[in-house]
């Protein structure tokens, strides 16, 4: 049964969708400022203030619940907290691209239990969120809502969603490893953000490869989805020349920081 009701998670929405359309008109109006973080990544001026809104307007509504977002204070919050990326996908911001979004998402005894992922503008604009039933819902800005389910794997071909910094070497290494069978038969589309998410999610990709390291207001939102959805989304090592498949990604981890994951839905 899904922590929030039905009135809970319309508050949700309308935050993030409200969060998403502060920072669409950010970018369109050019009208922010870019500096270093002390890791060196980039952080604006629409990062902050779309992290305040959010950080103000779930505080309101949900006064119990800590707030964890990648530009406020890291600190222990407990057993239950949110766990927020404002603009997820910042460099693609900057460089005026769709591909950005807002992550939230609720964790619960190290397990991201609630997760909604916005994109103000990537194809159209849409969200995908978990619902007062476990349901998880597509939403696009016409409010039509379409409630998605896992899809029948399709053994012709093998579909691969992964970043744009990954290499294809790594790609065709780990499926040479793991999925030898379709070492011919690759589909590879390379996305910015967690917006990768919805490509597993809408079944327009069966597997998701992340080789680099995260943190986890990058993979909460995305995984508390796919997991609603019957699927997985597990740390990936890499060790004298082998890939090796760990455990499921927890959370309230040491410095917020992900090893590399796998997820998927319907392998």
């Amino acid at each position: 049964m899904s922590f929030f009701t039905k009135t809970q998670i319309e508050k949700i929405i309308s935050c993030a969708f409200d969060a998403g359309e502060i920072a669409n008109k950010f970018q369109k109006s050019g009208d922010f400022q870019v500096t270093k973080k002390p890791d060196s990544s980039n952080v604006t001026s629409a990062d902050v203030v779309v992290s305040k809104f959010i950080n103000q307007k779930l505080s309101t509504d949900f006064p119990e619940i800590p707030v964890i977002c990648e530009e406020g204070s890291l600190r222990d919050a407990g057993d239950v907290f949110w766990l927020i990326d404002p603009i997820d996908g910042t460099n693609s911001f900057i460089a005026e691209s769709c591909e950005y979004a807002v992550n939230i998402a609720l964790i619960k005894n190290q397990k991201a239990i609630f997760g909604l992922i916005y994109a103000p503008s990537f194809e159209g604009g849409k969200m995908i969120f978990s619902n007062h039933e476990d349901q998880v819902v597509l939403q696009n800005k016409l409010a039509q809502k379409i409630i998605l389910k896992p899809q029948k794997f399709n053994q012709d071909r093998l579909r691969i969603i992964t970043s744009t910094r990954t290499k294809d070497i790594d790609v065709a290494n780990y499926i040479n490893q793991f999925n030898q069978n379709f070492a011919q038969k690759l589909i590879v589309e390379k996305l910015s953000s967690a917006i990768k998410f919805f490509r597993i999610l809408e079944n327009d990709a069966d597997l998701y490869l992340h080789f680099r390291k995260s943190m986890e207001w990058d993979t909460a939102a995305g995984q508390a989805l796919i997991e609603l959805m019957g699927g997985k989304v597990k740390n990936l090592f890499f060790s004298e020349g082998v890939f090796l498949v760990g455990k499921k990604v927890n959370y309230n981890k040491l410095n917020f920081a992900n090893q590399p994951f796998v997820a998927s839905v319907n392998l």
